[in-house]
Order: C-alpha cells, then structure tokens, then sequence
C-alpha cells in the first residue's frame, strides 16, 4: 500500500534538532578572539584593497541580512509553501525579530563604526565609548551587528523546514557578515555578537508550537533521508 504525498508528509515527524546547536558557543569565542584583530581588518577594509568582484558580490547579497530582503524572502515562502503559513509569525520573528532585538542592544553599547572614525585608535577598547547611544547617532551603534543578526535568524529558519538548502542558506548568511566588515560599518566581533543575536531569537521561535508542528516537508522525495 503505497502513501499519497499529503499523507507522507504527514507521517514525517517535526524537526525539532539543527546543526546550530555548537553555533553561539562557537561565536562566543570568535567574538572574544576577534577583538584582537578588529581594528587591524577594518582598517583593510577601509583602504578598499578587495577585488572588485568580490564587493559587487557582497553588495548584492547583502539583501539576505536586509529588513526588506528578509521580508521578501519571508512572503516567497508562504505563497509556494502553504504548509508554512501557519508559521508565518515564526518566520518574521526568527528573521526581522533578531534584526530588531540586534537593533535594540545596539542602544545600550556605544562603538563607533569603522566608516566614522577618520583614524583608528591603538587598542581595540578605544573603539568602545561607554553606554547608552540611542543620542549619538548611527555612527555610535557598531555593536551588535542586526544585519548579520537577521541573516543567521533567517539562515536557522529556512535551514529548519528546508534542510537540504541549510549549506547554501550558511553561506548566505556568512557573506552577509563579510559584506558589513567589508563596507567598514562593522568590526568582526560585531558580526560574531549579531550571530550569537540571530541564533537566539530564531531558536526561541522555532520552540514555539506552530513552529515546530508545522515543521515538516511539504512532499519529501521518499528516497532521501
């Protein structure tokens, strides 16, 4: 007796594991190891050394890490997968969520963005300039980065109902990181500290129950693990 595919899919269990489970404890220590590099990378970054190439490819993927891009992505997913409607809430919070609360710590730490200082300090802690930069502007708000906070939340998600795409997913959400040092608006630490953001927030979304009875393959090829 053979399964229709609705039927199928319905006997396949929610994914409830990632492969993320390693990742804030990862970006932890790249957060604390890269404080010793940052000021020498962004200054590389600001002389603008890189292919050109190489820029033009970041540019465009940095749309992944983007409110709108996000959003984009977001709403392409519930028209050709209706499964995932009722996690609609889930997808926005996992994705715009983790840009908003990146945003919202951005408040609190004052740093200055590599673009805004017209030299760099000897020590990386001269880049800090104390608390509360919601009157300073947005030069004064490096710390965390909400891009990459929004492409990795968004990365876990999508890497969550679609498993086969996770690398591809990865990798976006990697160049978005690249693309924040390479434009001088981030250090890496703040890269690292927006993924640890991103990681959080969506892995709170996917324990919510929608998220998680939702989460199966729309018609899984039965031949596949």
């Amino acid at each position: 007796m053979t399964m229709s595919k609705p039927e199928f899919a319905a006997s396949i269990p929610p994914r409830r594991r990632t492969f993320w489970h390693p990742f804030p404890i990862v970006m932890l220590l790249a957060v604390l190891v890269s404080l010793a590099i940052d000021v020498p990378i962004a200054g590389y970054a600001k002389e603008g050394k890189h292919p050109r190439w190489f820029a033009e490819l970041l540019e465009n993927v940095e749309t992944f890490g983007h409110g709108v891009g996000a959003t984009l992505i977001v709403i392409g997913v519930l028209i050709l997968d209706v499964a995932r409607r009722r996690s609609a809430l889930q997808l926005l919070g996992g994705s715009l969520g983790a840009g908003l609360t990146a945003s919202l710590l951005k408040l609190l730490v004052i740093r200055y963005r590599p673009r805004g200082l017209t030299a760099f300090p000897e020590t990386v802690w001269a880049t800090f300039g104390g608390w509360w930069s919601g009157n300073g502007g947005n030069d004064l708000q490096s710390f965390p980065s909400a891009h990459s906070a929004t492409a990795v939340g968004l990365a876990m998600m999508l890497s969550a109902y679609y498993p086969r795409g996770r690398w591809y997913f990865t990798l976006l959400a990697i160049l978005v990181g690249m693309q924040r040092v390479q434009v001088s608006a981030h250090y890496p630490s703040d890269v690292f500290a927006g993924a640890i953001v991103g990681w959080c927030v969506a892995s709170a979304c996917l324990l919510a129950p929608d998220a998680v009875d939702s989460n199966k393959v729309s018609f899984p090829d039965p031949v596949s693990k």
